[in-house]
Order: structure tokens, then C-alpha cells, then sequence
């Protein structure tokens, strides 16, 4: 156990320090966009998109270096992304001419690739019940990236071709400690569909979507306020450059420290209405900075909020991410959310130079982010169960190794903060066996509990598979048994609802009716555990 929490601990460690230097170099050319657009007589425009290009390519190397991260282990992967960086690192500092410029700025894009392979390395080294908290911690890596980035175009005295070099090294130095450090663990179940398949499969799963969204949002978010707090400071509030720089700095940092409560509060609370709080925070902070308020008094209290706001949006993502992302596809599944995500991220990016260029000013761009928020936060909360049933990864490998009829009970009480993570659960246990699940609704024929989002989200989780809710009384009545029965003996995952409490009783009458071969009780304190990627013959709940 000691020895397991070491590598844990070891491998987070090494990841949040990888990628603080990969996403420092990620955001490299923007940055020095303006000196290298006066070098090459380059307009505005035409260096903004220079200092994307890395960006863009970033995004696309992303679900190919999470493949490559399932198949050959992060081990290999990072150093391999840090060689590559250094590399594309040492040519900027030596380049010379137009052309040659934009290759080499679309090459340092391939330090995106840290993130598949950093995701995968702390979640296969974490234990189960750890593994959102570890990724919200990795999240606050990425801030604090965005934080020294900043402080460091404030306070550098060294040319750029010399604090290139020590960039370089610093790769080169950190891709040996990477392949000395780390260790993948036991190698995971492969897909009998190959890899690329299965990242295939993941764009169409809901979970992808949604997470993919909120994932943009939330990282664009704080990428914008890297690139563009330290000039709207000096801009809109006449603050000296460096000292602007210092106060952007200031509120990233403070949006590090907001990853891991997100991660926290996720434990706690519904993912779904943790990110709708979220959301609603930030687009009132949005809207009252849109008047350009006093800064002192009103302006940095607002944006103080808006990084705490941002930065617990992001570790509540990544720790929904760790939660429910099989270990054996953990790049894939990062891949594909960083992909996608960093693509919607890119909206904020371009949105506020895009709008300032025609009024002069940031005012409608920020308008326009809040109602954006505005509408995240309403989609939240008007289908909050639905879509929180919907945001899980199930397990490809199946939970046992021999089909069962089993029996679950659920809380609709303890279930509420995990109910993506249960609904993962199920489509796990129904690969293999013939399932129904009986939920405890204090009111089941309103329809207003989590039963009927949950129907939904094993229907997105399963399409192959016949999924219906029905009610049934306290106990069952022996017509609903057999009613039951035939629809497990036609492949139908029943979910029945009952009055009450505590399911298990009437779990247990259940089972005895439709011969059952076991009846487990999920309880939130082990729902993360439940997806192995090695197999076990039974799940680690109790039978009872």
C-alpha cells in the first residue's frame, strides 16, 4: 500500500511538472507574437494567427498521442513529446525568414501531446477512489503553467534566444527524468476493436460531448486570461504593464488553487450542479465587468471571482474525468476531451481580439462570454439529472468472467452526486449479465427522482439494449415479478421503481423471484472502484 501511494504520488508529481512546462511551451509564440510581427514586418492580424498556429496543432496531435499513450504507455510518450518540443524550442531560437517561422511554430504545437499522456500516467497510477482529486491537482497544473508564464515575460532579462535555450535544456532535462521516474503499472486489457476504434467510438459517446464542452469553457477560459488580463489591465485601467502582468499572475494563481476544490466539491456534491454554480457565478462577474467598473473596489474583486469561478469549473472537469475514465483507455478518452475541448476553447481566444478590433474595446466581447455562460448554466440546470446520468465512461472490459443474473439496489439519496459514475457502473455489469435494478424513489410515479435519467443514460450507454422504467408496489406483486422476469429472460434491463428508502429488502424478494444469482447494493463510498480494468469475478460490493 505504501509503496503504491509513493508511485501515486511520484507519478502526479512528475505529470503536474511535465505539464506545466509543456503548456509553457505550448503558449511559447503568442506571447513574442508582437516582436517576431515587427521583425518580419507582419500586420496584427497576421501574427495573431502565428501565435494560434501552435495552438491548432496542439489540438489536433492530442487524440493521436492518447492512442499512442493506451498502446506504448506514458512512459515513452512524454519523453518523446519533450524531445520533440526541444527540439522545435531550439529552431525558433535560430530560425530565420517567414516561411520557416510558421513551420517551426506549428511544431512547437506538438507540446499539447503532454496532456493525453500526462492524464493517462496519474490515472493508472491513482487508486480508484483518488483519481478525480489526482486530476483536479493536475488541473492546477496547467494554471500554475499559465501563472509562470506570465510572471516570467514580466521579469526576464535574458534575450530570447538565450531563455530559449534554457527552455530546451529544461525539456530535454525533464523528458530523462520522465523515462526514469515513471512507471505505467500492469499493462491494460487491450480492445478487441483496436485503439483507434475505440477513440472513434468515444466522439459519440454523450459523455464526450458534454465534457468536451465544459472543458473548453472552463480551460479556455483561463488561457484567455493568460493571454489577455495583462493588456485589458493596461488598456482599460491605464496599469503599467509589468504591474498588470504581476495581477494577472495573482488571479491565475488563485485559479489553481480553485482546481482542486473543484475536484472536492465533486466529491460532495452533483458534478452537474457543481459546474451550473460555476457558470451562473461567471457570467454575473462577466456582466458587471462588461461596465468597466472602478478597479480597486469592484474590477478585481470580479476578477478574482472569475478565476476562482473558471479554476473550479476545470478541476471539476478533469475530476469527473478521473472518475469515470477506464485506466486502459485514460489517453484516449484524454485525447479526444482535449481535442475537442481545446477546439471550443479556442471560441474565447479568438472572440475578444475579433470584437475589440471593431469597437475599440473589450466591452461586447465579455457581453457576449456571459451570455454564452448564461446559456451553459441554463442548459445545467434544466436537465442537470439527465445530463449528469449521461457523463460517464463505461468500462470496455466486462466486470466478470461469467455471465450472472444479478440484482442491484440504489439509493436514490446516496447516488445523486454519482449518478454518471453509477450509470457507468451498470453499462459495465450489463455486458455480461442479465441485470435489472431496483431504485428507491420516494415518489416514483411523479417521475420527478433520478430513475427516469437514469433509463436515459443507460439507453445512451447501451443502444443495443432495451431499457424501461416501471413501477412496482412494496413488496412486488407476484404478477410484477413474472412481468420482471420475462423481461430479463428478453434481454430488457427493467428499472424498477419503489417507494421507500431502503431498496434492498425489496431487492432481495426480488431475486428470490426471478432466481437471481446475486443482489449487490451500490453505496457512494465504493461507486468509483467498481470499474477494474483487470478482471475479477465478482465487483467488491457485498453480495447480500
Amino acid at each position: 500500500m505504501a509503496g503504491a501511494r509513493s508511485r501515486a504520488g511520484r507519478t502526479l508529481a512528475v505529470a503536474v511538472v511535465g505539464y506545466m512546462l509543456h503548456y509553457w511551451t505550448w503558449m511559447l509564440v503568442a506571447p513574442i507574437g508582437p516582436e517576431l510581427g515587427y521583425r518580419y514586418g507582419l500586420p496584427p492580424g497576421t501574427w495573431a494567427l502565428l501565435g494560434i498556429a501552435p495552438l491548432a496543432i496542439g489540438v489536433l496531435v492530442r487524440i493521436p498521442a492518447g492512442v499512442l499513450t493506451d498502446r506504448l504507455g506514458a512512459r515513452v510518450v512524454l519523453p518523446a513529446v519533450s524531445g520533440a518540443a526541444a527540439l522545435a524550442v531550439l529552431a525558433l531560437a535560430v530560425v530565420d525568414g517567414l516561411p520557416s517561422l510558421l513551420v517551426v511554430a506549428c511544431a512547437i504545437g506538438v507540446a499539447g501531446a503532454a496532456l493525453p499522456a500526462g492524464t493517462a500516467a496519474v490515472v493508472r497510477a491513482s487508486r480508484p477512489g483518488r483519481r478525480g482529486m489526482a486530476l483536479s491537482v493536475f488541473a492546477a497544473g496547467m494554471c500554475m503553467a499559465a501563472a509562470s508564464g506570465v510572471i516570467s515575460r514580466a521579469v526576464t532579462h535574458l534575450e530570447r534566444s538565450q531563455g530559449l535555450l534554457v527552455l530546451a535544456c529544461a525539456l530535454l532535462v525533464y523528458g530523462a527524468m520522465a523515462a526514469l521516474l515513471l512507471r505505467d503499472g500492469p499493462r491494460p486489457q487491450p480492445y478487441p476493436a483496436g485503439p483507434w476504434s475505440a477513440a472513434a467510438t468515444l466522439l459519440h459517446r454523450p459523455a464526450t460531448r458534454y465534457l468536451a464542452v465544459w472543458y473548453g469553457v472552463s480551460s479556455g477560459g483561463i488561457v484567455s486570461l493568460d493571454l489577455y488580463l495583462p493588456g485589458y489591465l493596461h488598456r482599460t485601467y491605464g496599469v503599467d504593464r509589468t504591474p498588470a502582468m504581476f495581477l494577472a499572475a495573482a488571479g491565475i494563481c488563485l485559479a489553481a488553487a480553485a482546481g482542486p476544490f473543484g475536484g472536492w466539491l465533486c466529491r460532495h456534491r452533483a458534478p452537474t450542479a457543481v459546474l451550473g454554480t460555476c457558470f451562473t457565478s461567471l457570467a454575473g462577474l462577466l456582466l458587471i465587468l462588461a461596465f468597466e467598473p472602478p478597479l480597486t473596489w469592484v474590477a478585481a474583486p470580479v476578477l478574482a471571482g472569475i478565476a476562482i469561478a473558471l479554476g473550479t469549473a476545470f478541476g471539476s472537469v478533469l475530476a469527473l474525468i478521473g472518475r469515470t475514465a477506464p485506466p486502459a483507455q485514460a489517453g484516449s478518452i484524454a485525447g479526444v476531451l482535449g481535442a475537442v475541448g481545446s477546439a471550443v476553447g479556442l471560441f474565447p481566444i479568438l472572440l475578444l481580439p475579433v470584437v475589440r478590433g471593431f469597437d475599440g474595446s473589450y466591452t461586447m466581447g465579455v457581453i457576449l462570454l456571459a451570455s454564452a455562460a448564461i446559456v451553459g448554466a441554463s442548459s445545467l440546470r434544466a436537465r442537470r439529472a439527465w445530463i449528469g446520468a449521461a457523463v460517464a465512461f463505461p468500462a470496455p472490459a466486462v466486470v466478470a468472467s461469467q455471465a450472472a443474473t444479478t440484482v442491484v439496489s440504489l439509493t436514490g439519496s446516496q447516488i445523486r452526486a454519482y449518478l454518471g459514475d453509477v450509470t457507468a457502473v451498470l453499462a459495465a455489469l450489463a455486458t455480461r449479465h442479465e441485470l435489472a435494478i431496483v431504485y428507491a424513489d420516494p415518489d416514483p410515479s411523479a417521475g420527478t427522482g433520478l430513475g427516469f435519467p437514469l433509463v436515459a443514460g443507460l439507453r445512451q450507454h447501451l443502444p443495443a439494449h432495451t431499457v424501461l422504467a416501471i413501477t412496482a408496489e412494496t413488496p412486488p406483486h407476484p404478477h410484477e415479478s413474472a412481468a420482471i422476469a420475462e423481461m430479463i429472460d428478453a434481454g430488457t434491463i427493467p428499472i424498477v421503481l419503489v417507494a421507500g428508502r431502503d431498496p434492498t429488502p425489496i431487492a432481495m424478494l426480488l431475486a428470490s423471484a426471478v432466481d437471481a444469482d446475486q443482489v449487490l447494493h451500490l453505496t457512494p463510498d465504493r461507486v468509483e472502484g467498481l470499474i477494474p480494468y483487470q478482471r475479477k469475478p465478482v465487483p467488491r460490493y457485498a453480495a447480500r
